[in-house]
């Protein structure tokens, strides 16, 4: 496997991290949309579907910055 692209990158670049993103936010990406058309994927369709699993979960606690759960006392 060729790594070369990461050859260059130093320790601050490999520990930034990495923002989350948004449904609309992935879905309207340049790159994701040629995807899906390459794909015959319907962005509208894919996107109602995603916002309905995502109403369908559960919600997790809220994690800490090491992780871990808060403690309720």
């Amino acid at each position: 496997m060729d790594l070369s692209l990461y050859a260059s990158c130093g320790a601050a670049e490999r520990a930034r991290p990495v923002p989350a993103l948004t449904f609309p936010e992935i879905l309207s990406d340049p790159m994701v949309r040629l995807f899906m058309k390459a794909d015959g994927v319907d962005p509208k369709a894919l996107e109602r579907d995603l916002w309905d699993i995502a109403a369908s979960l559960t919600p997790q606690p809220k994690r800490n910055a090491s992780g871990r759960l808060p403690l309720n006392l």
